[in-house]
């Protein structure tokens, strides 16, 4: 069977030792365990919502590719590896000329000295950034800016889709930064605006706070969302926020934030934001006319159509396999 051209891999190749190991037991259990469940694994090993997005995104647009192969004859030559333990092998094994063309990104690091240098490594071909102001954090590096492109990952049209169920008087306060006397202060506003505020808490690097489910519960009843965050490198609970055609309002302040230890001057918290999604405000000074304004034009926003249009799985995948495409062609011709 021929090798696809890209292989996306969040997870390491089992040794064969390792393979022979995992499938003997995988058949042993049922008689040493009957009746025992198999231990849970995630579907998309890694960043979860990058993983899922890009895979699925590839499989919609026909991709020729695999996904965490388990031996090394089904690896491809081209490799995406946005996950630090595949990522790892991988340069590995391009240093063993396994692999012509290596692409990492997004989510494997945002500092030079994070993961131990991951994003240093000379085997990376081509880097990843969620939008262009997180090269902000990398400019010490010209080698890693040189090698970098932006390109933001997709979300679930499908899943998150508003029901035909009524709008309430809701607005969702997703506070993923700030102290809690911000966030009152800002539901404050929000009840005087006229809309029950419901908090959905979040902490940046923390996916495991709340769940998806009850999420998307609360955007299927919400009329606006406010979103309290210093920084974003793209903004996924926005965009899922927008596919289920709730506009937002969001915190930018564009001001010192801190990410694992590394204080540093953000340039957004809302980088995928347009007038069709939504709008910004500074201060809590500022949030008051901004949702008042945005609640009397609520009608002229169009945020589920602007996701329909820029940011699904599809588009965003497509947009990421033509960038390896390229780059691995391009490459190709300099060898």
């Amino acid at each position: 069977m021929a090798r696809p051209f890209l292989t996306v891999l969040t997870s390491q190749l089992p040794t064969p030792a390792r393979r022979l190991y995992q499938d003997a037991r995988r058949r042993l259990r049922p008689l040493i365990k009957p009746g025992a469940a198999l231990p849970k694994m995630s579907t998309y090993p890694g960043h979860y919502a990058l993983v899922r997005s890009v895979v699925e995104g590839l499989r919609t647009i026909d991709a020729d590719f695999n996904f965490n192969p388990r031996q090394l004859s089904e690896l491809a030559r081209v490799v995406y590896a946005p996950a630090n333990e595949g990522l790892r092998q991988a340069a590995r094994l391009k240093r063993r000329g396994k692999i012509d063309y290596l692409v990492a990104g997004p989510v494997n690091a945002l500092f030079l000295d994070e993961c131990d240098g991951v994003l240093r490594l000379p085997e990376i071909d081509r880097l990843i950034v969620a939008h262009e102001w997180a090269l902000d954090l990398v400019r010490d590096a010209p080698e890693v800016v040189a090698k970098s492109v932006a390109c933001p990952c997709g979300v679930d049209a499908d899943l998150w889709k508003p029901s035909a169920r009524e709008r309430t008087n809701i607005a969702v306060v997703y506070w993923k930064s700030g102290d809690e006397a911000f966030c009152e202060q800002v539901e404050q506003v929000v009840r005087a605006c006229g809309l029950e505020p419901r908090r959905v808490r979040s902490l940046h690097g923390d996916h495991e706070i709340f769940t998806s489910e009850d999420y998307r519960r609360l955007l299927d009843e919400a009329v606006m969302g406010v979103f309290l965050s210093t920084f974003e490198t793209q903004g996924l609970a926005l965009a899922e926020a927008w596919s289920m055609n709730v506009p937002t309002v969001v915190w930018d302040p564009q001001g010192p934030a801190v990410w694992r230890g590394h204080h540093f001057q953000a340039r957004s918290s809302a980088p995928y934001l347009t007038p069709a999604t939504g709008r910004l405000f500074r201060s809590i000074d500022d949030v008051e006319p901004v949702l008042r304004a945005a609640l009397v034009g609520r009608s002229d926003f169009r945020p589920r159509e602007w996701v329909l249009a820029n940011m699904t799985d599809a588009i965003r995948s497509a947009a990421l396999y033509d960038i390896i495409k390229r780059g691995a062609a391009n490459a190709a011709a300099t060898r």
